[in-house]
């Protein structure tokens, strides 16, 4: 199982598109909130609400089941990175999270927090990040950024 997984694109409808355009074979689209947009306009993503997406009705948080256990999905403006307690309460191996406009993937015990990195404006030292999730019972969890 593939899962594309972007945060805070900002209105920006095309740089979705080509996401989706240069990664065809996934079969789960995740949008981590601040799209500021409909849920139309983001198809085939499928997203969480995040603090800038004021009359938007998504969920606060998702949980995606894969082969190599489950992913609990939210903006970050809430719970936050680090909270092992709530991925022990919905039995989750990864916490996917936005906001920070930041990548970064890091293990703590036998979990892991991973930020994708904002397409639209990002606060690293790139062009835009996005993540690439590989699900599989054999081999586990395997994340790649990929860059804009």
């Amino acid at each position: 199982m593939k899962i594309c997984v972007v945060s805070d694109s900002h209105g920006n409808r095309d740089i979705l598109n080509q996401i989706y355009n240069a990664n065809p074979n996934c079969n789960i689209y995740l949008l981590l909130g601040d799209s500021e947009l409909p849920e139309e306009y983001i198809y085939p993503f499928i997203s969480v609400k995040g603090n800038c997406d004021y009359f938007l009705d998504y969920p606060i948080y998702r949980i995606i089941q894969t082969p190599s256990g489950n992913i609990y999905c939210e903006h970050g403006h809430i719970h936050g990175k680090g909270n092992i307690s709530l991925l022990e309460k919905y039995n989750c191996k990864v916490y996917l999270y936005g906001h920070t406009h930041v990548h970064k993937l890091e293990r703590v015990k036998d979990y892991y927090f991973v930020n994708p990195g904002s397409v639209e404006r990002p606060r690293d030292s790139s062009n835009g990040t996005y993540l690439i999730i590989d699900c599989n019972q054999e081999t586990g969890f395997n994340f790649m950024f990929k860059e804009l």
